[in-house]
C-alpha cells in the first residue's frame, strides 16, 4: 500500500517523496515535508502501537507542539485489516484526528477517509483495486499539497 501511494504521488510532475517507516522519521522530515501519508496494520480498530508512538514522538521527541509546527501541511492516511470490516475507517480516523489536533489540512483519496486493503479472505493479499486507491491517494495529496504550496506566502 505505502509503494503504490507513492507511486502516485511521484506520478504529479514536481514531486519529491521519501518512503520511511514511522520509527525512523526524524523532525527534520516532518518540517521540511509538505505533506504526510501515514498508514497503519489494523489493531481492533485502531492504529498499531508503534504509529501512535509516531504521533507521541510529535510532542515529546520532534517538539512539534505548542507551536505547532506540522500547521498547513498536508496529511493523509490509509490502513491494512484482516477483514472487510475489521475497523479499518475507524483506525484511519485516528490517524487523521492526530493530524487535524496537529492544524494539518487532511485530506481522503481511494475511500471516504484514505485508502484501505483487507489483506485475508478468499484472496489474501492486497487486490488491484486496493493498489488503484493507494495510488489515487498519492496522486491526490501530491496535488493538494501543491496546490497549499503555492498559495502560501513565501
Amino acid at each position: 500500500m505505502a509503494e503504490a501511494v507513492v507511486a502516485g504521488a511521484q506520478s504529479v510532475s514536481g514531486t519529491q517523496v521519501i518512503l520511511k517507516r514511522v520509527g525512523k522519521v526524524t523532525a527534520e522530515d516532518l518540517f521540511s515535508a509538505d505533506a504526510v501519508v501515514v498508514g497503519s496494520p489494523v489493531y481492533w480498530s485502531n492504529m498499531s502501537g508503534e504509529v501512535k508512538t509516531f504521533f507521541d514522538n510529535w510532542q515529546f521527541k520532534f517538539g512539534v507542539f505548542p507551536e505547532f509546527k506540522m500547521r498547513n501541511k498536508v496529511g493523509a492516511a490509509f490502513a491494512t485489516g484482516g477483514q472487510v470490516s475489521s475497523g479499518k475507517e475507524v483506525a484511519m480516523l485516528t490517524i487523521l484526528a492526530a493530524m487535524l489536533g496537529n492544524q494539518m489540512i487532511v485530506v481522503s483519496g481511494g475511500g471516504a477517509f484514505g485508502a484501505s486493503a483487507t489483506t485475508e479472505g478468499e484472496s489474501p493479499g492486497i487486490d488491484k483495486t486496493e493498489l488503484a486507491d493507494a495510488k489515487a491517494l498519492g496522486v491526490r495529496v501530491a496535488e493538494v499539497a501543491r496546490l497549499i504550496k503555492a498559495a502560501s506566502p513565501r
